[in-house]
């Protein structure tokens, strides 16, 4: 067999991967590379197709948690205001789609009654929801 075929399927695989981005066809790249080395070396088809699926099973169970590990370190999860209380700014009516709150760290976000019930400004509320950047509301219980 010609070694150009383990290139041939490394390359599938590496389409494949960038396609998915999942982390598991990745393995069989590598698999793909360290048979082709087999094959130039002068393996066997028997020794390469070993190679290439020990190479790839071991990569995969073993490389794979560690790179999914370091993949999700990066990521922040997304801030929420739920449970936060604040200060009404802007009388609250979810007919007439207006009202602001200003929570603690000074920031004012547009929000609605989680009831539908109207909220005064200077009410004190506490946010129970949060749709993309509009915070639902309740009166705070005294």
């Amino acid at each position: 067999m010609s070694p150009f075929v383990w290139l041939g399927i490394a390359a599938v695989m590496a389409v494949i991967e960038i396609l998915s981005l999942g982390l598991i066809t990745m393995w069989f790249v590598v698999g793909a590379l360290v048979a082709f080395a087999a094959n130039l070396l002068g393996a066997g088809l028997v020794v390469q197709l070993v190679v290439f699926f020990v190479v790839s099973l071991v990569c995969l169970v073993v490389l794979r948690p560690v790179f999914l590990k370091y993949r999700k370190r990066g990521q922040a999860a997304e801030p929420t205001c739920i449970g936060q209380e604040g200060v009404v700014a802007e009388d609250i009516d979810n007919d007439a789609m207006t009202g602001r709150v200003e929570l603690p760290n000074r920031m004012t976000w547009a929000a609605r009654s989680a009831d539908g019930t109207p909220i005064p400004a200077g009410a004190v509320v506490v946010v129970v929801g949060q749709e993309s950047i509009k915070l639902i509301v309740e009166r705070k219980a005294h």
